[in-house]
């Protein structure tokens, strides 16, 4: 089962990098067939393996030959680890299925944000309403208690910043409460301040940003929740 869930992580990884190409561009993302974003050649099923096709095209189109993005194959990949790791915590089960949909409809709002900084209303509000789903099941009341706190605080931070937080962010804080509770939220907002620190400080000194550059927080934040809810690891959890 391990196996057959991971390869079906690759496969839906495929198409997760379809919706992040085609959801800025306006484009369906079910018709036309895959093509390359260069030549617009339509590519065959050879061409869409997961991860093998890449291995085996050398990063290259088949037809003219432009570089394809290391984010094909890293997306696969990283769906296909984030389905394994919640098999492996849950099983089979309706929390398996919530959170690998969520997860797999966050990785899409990640590269779009960190391209773009925007969180686009089409993978944010079925991952609210899947996250309300899951803390009516798991978590009611306290996670929507904890949901309208973490909101709250995070609003009250937008209006004192004067915009340094985006309405996104504010909704990605609330479905990562209605997920986690209380506990799990502070340590996502913890690990992901401490990231998009360490990385602002890293564009600086490199010169590549300033103090008053903008940077999208919404990957950190998003990378944080499933990188806490994911993995097994005794200091994301409760002590008893």
């Amino acid at each position: 089962m391990s196996i057959v869930l991971f390869i079906l992580g690759l496969i839906i990884g495929s198409f997760l990098n379809v919706c992040i190409y085609r959801i800025p561009e306006g484009i369906s993302v079910v018709n036309p067939r895959s093509f390359c974003p260069y030549c617009r050649r339509q590519l065959s099923w050879l061409d869409n393996i997961p991860v093998v096709s890449y291995l085996l095209l050398r990063g290259r189109c088949r037809y003219c030959g432009e570089k394809i993005s290391i984010q094909y194959p890293l997306v696969e990949l990283l769906t296909g680890i984030i389905f394994l790791l919640f098999y492996v915590k849950f099983g089979v089960s309706v929390k398996f299925i919530l959170f690998v949909t969520i997860s797999s409809l966050l990785i899409i709002a990640f590269f779009i944000d960190l391209k773009y900084m925007l969180l686009p209303d089409v993978v944010i509000i079925p991952s609210i309403i899947l996250s309300a789903i899951y803390g009516g099941i798991y978590g009611f009341p306290h996670n929507f208690i904890t949901a309208g706190i973490f909101t709250l605080i995070f609003y009250l931070l937008r209006v004192i910043f004067k915009g340094g937080l985006g309405v996104g962010d504010i909704e990605l804080i609330f479905i990562f409460s209605l997920m986690l509770g209380l506990y799990g939220t502070l340590l996502v907002v913890i690990v992901s301040s401490l990231i998009g620190t360490i990385y602002g400080l890293y564009l600086i000194k490199k010169g590549r940003a300033g103090m008053k550059t903008k940077i999208p927080f919404g990957p950190f934040l998003i990378g944080a929740f499933i990188l806490i809810s994911s993995l097994n690891i005794p200091i994301f959890y409760l002590p008893h």
